[in-house]
């Protein structure tokens, strides 16, 4: 870094969080590798934009508008200057560091499909892997870029960032799909389906190999980044990996290659994984609907494929719309609508903020038709019922039934002319209304119509309206207490008379349950009259316990209906879930819930960690790979302070839950005693006088209190109030049964088993199994501003987010790595076709006894091919868009100078303030790798480059010095590498070499 150089600079007090400024002066400090380096505010912020974004040419930009001119003295370390790896300046991606045409090949962009399509790349790149400077603030201000743009997906490597724009977005038509559709079959457009030439043209022997002009390839890039891409690129994966695993499935009466099994092993799991995550209202719940909404109208087009009838937009429409012919695809979708009313509330983050987990595992045929699909559910947040948060509403279904019950349901179910708020679980948060526009009487309608095409019998959806308004009716239940305050008795109420009467129940029956108590004690029954507070409390429990058990019905019944279509071509052959669960919450009061629900968050980053950072690096590692390691953080260590067995808070709360006569306060107490040391775990003095405690997460620091933990870790149903159960009419009430959790005899029962806190976990230990025997996909939700607000994009809260979620370590990973990898045995039966244009045999080497030689010889010839033609295209394409750029005369406004290198070949290198300028996104792009000296590099233009930079694979400027590198470097200029057992390759060279094939 030196003078004149354009960097970021941090500023904490700022609402920024970073801020642009221009180095002005440097004084080098005697005695030491220290030196003081001055830096004032950048006026020219506008000039220095890779996007002209707004009204910048009328002067009306706003960004940094409100930050006042400063100048500042730092005393930095020259060595952090060299290696611009100083934690308060970062360098700035100018206009020069970008390819800003809009016709790059190279980099693979082009207009986003929103309602402000540009002819440059807004923010530089569609994928942040391809940004010359990557930092924190270069990410940031390159997805601020684009969102103020409305451009909200942006890549980074294999992860979508998705940031939600809190409006309606014209990004999801028919014809969207389609595109995407299309491009993962290999054709750009509808109208090239039978007559498509990849950009890699087959050629005739002897002929050099071509690349296709700008005007031939103009309907061949790559799409931006959208949330359909990743379901398609999930989709094709699974594909493949069934795909790969014919290929290695011998022919019958073929012979067989020795040493070869008649089945070879692949690696590659077809079974794939879509994982939805980030913090309440960020649109996790939107993008699971886009991503199973595609994967429908993918299945949709198969099966008419099939059939023999190509589908058409119309065709693929009716996926969501055509009620009259239900197919499982449009059972899978009309699930949403059922679980998110019953399940979704308004909180204050979000609208349709999921109170529960889900993951949607969807199977499919070999011939990649949907045949099925299964729901598992995950903590339903039950305390909602009870006392839902100023501000909040309760589940959406109880405004939905309000706003639409017809006058015959009102008469029916005793509701007359009541309203939301004349129901105490409605109106104690005092709102009714979502903030988001959606009408609650169009919701119940789709809900309606979804229990119908799904298969729900008229009676089963009534008897369900019927028990909401039970529940809504218990929740007027009063009690009066008696003089002494040791008893009570429930108040004959017209609340409580209908609420029993709904429930199929007498009001006798009814007020002895929730007043009266039974033990065991020995061979003896002993009968309590219980107090008001227990009596409230028991009606509390019969509320969350008969709720609860709807829901879990609802989702058996869900799940009933699309299991596994028999009638489908063939069995399921693979899979792919889609998880959509509650983000990381921190609330001004956090209980039990919140930290169930950021544990599950902990675990999750964990595997994100694991597979992103750990199993990633290690793998290149063990397959002996060029590759530099890059660290990544690891919340192990949260973990075990939550679930660890015998010491962790939730093994704690269970041993407690088991003792008789037990409290909050004892457990918290024992708590304190057994996890204080614990560096993750806090508990101030003042904490600790309120029973308080916090927990340092990923996501930062957060405060629990443990009232009430003890009682909705056991989560049961006093045994009195389930033998009334037992006595009911009501039809519904008998099938319910068997989802209520119940209190035993003795007024407890065995925690271990039955606990809330042990059940989840478990149930999370068998998703991360699930998850770790697929290959996932990530997509992370992003949310711009805590007030819900469209078109106003906070950067301190994203900058948050981004450092909670690890992006910028996982950008940093996927810039330099392989994401798709092949044994040695699956890439040579998929590939062969790519060796030299003399083998013109149509088997694959690994079903041809010892046609080739050494395996390893064969393997070895077959990725030096595909190395050069990778290469060679890559090049053409670069040189052909520097010639491009020459004939149009357009010379970057920081340039200082172009100069031409290599013999025979057109190119120029652009330097200015902030070094060498090199397209972002390649085959050849700069990557992490080391490699060895060799005498060979000695005939390159070593001139040109730096004599100790051993980090860097140089880009060769022709084929001579292409072919001079030896072949690990030639291989990684390509962006293949050659490990022990696979071949890695990178997603440009992966998705060159598909084409080629």
């Amino acid at each position: 870094m030196e003078i004149g150089v354009h960097v970021w600079l941090r500023k904490e007090q700022s609402h920024w969080g970073w801020v642009p400024a221009i180095i002005t002066g440097k004084r080098e400090i005697e005695g030491g590798n220290m030196c003081d380096l001055t830096l004032r505010d950048d006026p020219q912020i506008e000039a220095t934009m890779a996007t002209q974004h707004g009204d910048y040419n009328n002067g009306a930009s706003t960004y940094f508008a409100d930050e006042d001119p400063f100048e500042i003295v730092m005393n930095v370390d020259t060595n952090q200057l060299k290696n611009a790896d100083h934690d308060e300046i970062k360098l700035r991606n100018l206009p020069t560091s970008y390819q800003l045409s809009g016709e790059d090949p190279e980099a693979g962009v082009i207009a986003s499909p929103s309602s402000k399509i540009r002819n440059e790349v807004v923010g530089g790149v569609d994928d942040l892997i391809g940004l010359t400077h990557l930092n924190e603030p270069a990410i940031l201000h390159a997805l601020r870029l684009r969102y103020d743009s409305d451009i909200i997906y942006t890549s980074t490597g294999p992860i979508l960032i998705a940031v939600n724009p809190f409006k309606l977005m014209d990004l999801y038509s028919v014809d969207v799909i389609e595109s995407y559709r299309l491009q993962g079959e290999g054709f750009s457009s509808s109208s090239e389906r039978n007559a498509y030439t990849t950009p890699f043209k087959r050629r005739a022997k002897g002929t050099p190999f071509m690349h296709k002009t700008n005007t031939e390839s103009s309907g061949n890039k790559r799409l931006p980044p959208h949330v359909y891409q990743i379901a398609d690129d999930a989709y094709r994966a699974m594909m493949r990996g069934l795909e790969n695993d014919r290929l290695m499935t011998p022919v019958k009466g073929r012979p067989k290659r020795r040493g070869v099994p008649d089945k070879v092993s692949v690696t590659n799991p077809s079974n794939q994984a879509i994982l939805v995550s980030g913090e309440s209202g960020a649109g996790k719940t939107v993008t699971t609907k886009f991503v199973l909404n595609y994967l429908a109208a993918l299945s949709k087009n198969k099966t008419s494929e099939l059939n023999g009838t190509p589908m058409s937009p119309t065709a693929i429409n009716s996926v969501k719309q055509n009620l009259d012919d239900v197919s499982i695809e449009q059972q899978v979708l009309r699930s949403n609508p059922v679980l998110e009313s019953f399940g979704n509330a308004r909180t204050i983050r979000n609208d349709n903020s999921s109170r529960f987990g889900k993951y949607i595992d969807i199977s499919f045929t070999k011939s990649g038709k949907l045949s099925g699909a299964f729901i598992e559910t995950y903590l339903l947040e039950k305390v909602r019922l009870i006392h839902p948060a100023h501000g909040e509403r309760n589940y959406h279904v109880f405004y939905q039934f309000l706003s639409s019950a017809t006058a015959s349901e009102r008469e029916e179910f005793y509701i007359d002319n009541l309203m939301h708020d004349d129901f105490h679980l409605l109106a104690q948060s005092a709102t009714y209304d979502r903030r988001d526009g959606v009408n609650d009487e169009d919701m119940h309608q789709e809900m309606l119509d979804a229990m119908i095409t799904i298969g729900f019998e008229s009676e089963t959806v009534q008897s369900l309206m019927r028990l909401i308004i039970a529940v809504l009716f218990a929740g007027n239940i009063t009690f009066t207490p008696s003089k002494d305050g040791e008893s009570c008795i429930l108040e004959e109420s017209e609340a409580a008379l209908k609420a029993a009467a709904l429930l199929g129940i007498s009001f006798e029956s009814l007020a002895s349950a929730l007043t009266v108590r039974t033990y065991k004690a020995g061979m003896e029954t002993v009968t309590k009259q219980v107090h008001t507070d227990e009596a409230i409390k028991a009606c509390e429990a019969l509320i969350k316990a008969v709720y609860g058990a709807a829901f879990d019905f609802i989702v058996d019944r869900v799940n009933a209906s699309i299991v596994e279509d028999n009638t489908s071509h063939g069995l399921s052959e693979a899979s792919i879930g889609v998880l959509d669960i509650f983000g990381f919450e921190t609330f001004k009061v956090n209980s039990f819930e919140q930290i169930c629900i950021n544990y599950t968050n902990e675990a999750l980053q964990q595997q994100f960690n694991k597979y992103v950072f750990k199993l990633e690096q290690q793998e290149y590692e063990k397959e002996g790979i060029l590759w530099k390691f890059i660290t990544f953080p690891d919340n192990q260590d949260v973990l075990d302070l939550i679930d660890k067995k015998h010491t962790g808070i939730i093994a704690l709360l269970d041993e407690q839950c088991i003792l008789p006569r037990s409290s909050d306060e004892k457990f918290t107490r024992y708590l304190y005693a057994r996890c204080d040391k614990h560096p993750r775990f806090h508990a101030k003095s003042a904490q600790r006088v309120d029973y308080k405690f916090s927990v340092e997460h990923y996501a930062g620091l957060v405060e629990y209190t443990t009232e009430s933990w003890l009682e909705k870790n056991k989560d049961q149903l006093p045994a009195a109030a389930a033998d009334l159960l037992n006595e009911s009419d009501f039809g519904l009430i008998g099938k319910l049964r068997k989802y209520v959790r119940t209190e035993a005899r003795g007024g407890r029962g065995s925690i271990a088993t039955k606990s809330v806190g042990t059940q989840f976990s478990s149930q999370l230990k068998t998703l991360r199994a699930r998850i770790d025997q697929t290959v996932p996909h990530y997509i992370r939700c992003l949310k711009p501003n805590d007030d819900l607000t469209p078109d106003y994009f906070e950067p301190l809260n994203i900058v948050e987010q981004l450092r909670c979620g690890g992006v910028l370590e996982a950008v940093r990973v996927s810039r330099a790595g392989y994401p798709t990898r092949y044994p040695h045995d699956v890439f040579m039966a998929r590939y062969y076709i790519l060796g030299d244009h003399r083998d013109t045999s149509p088997v694959s080497p690994i079903f041809s006894p010892d046609r080739f030689g050494s395996k390893e010889s064969e393997l070895k010839r077959i990725i030096s091919k595909i190395a050069f033609d990778l290469w060679y295209a890559d090049h053409q394409v670069l040189m052909a868009a520097l010639e491009n750029e020459q004939n149009r005369s357009v010379i970057p406004k920081y340039s200082q100078h172009t100069r031409q290198r290599g013999k025979g070949f057109k190119s120029k290198m652009v330097t200015g303030a902030i070094g060498a300028y090199v397209p972002p996104y390649s085959l050849a792009a700069e990557s992490s790798v080391r490699t060895p000296e060799e005498k060979n590099r000695n005939k390159l233009s070593t001139g040109e480059r730096k004599e100790n930079d051993t980090s860097k694979v140089a880009r060769p400027e022709n084929a001579h010095e292409f072919l001079a590198l030896d072949f690990s470097s030639r291989c990684a200029v390509a962006g293949l590498q050659l490990g022990r057992t696979k071949v890695f390759l990178r997603r440009e060279a992966f998705d060159s070499i598909e084409s080629l094939r």
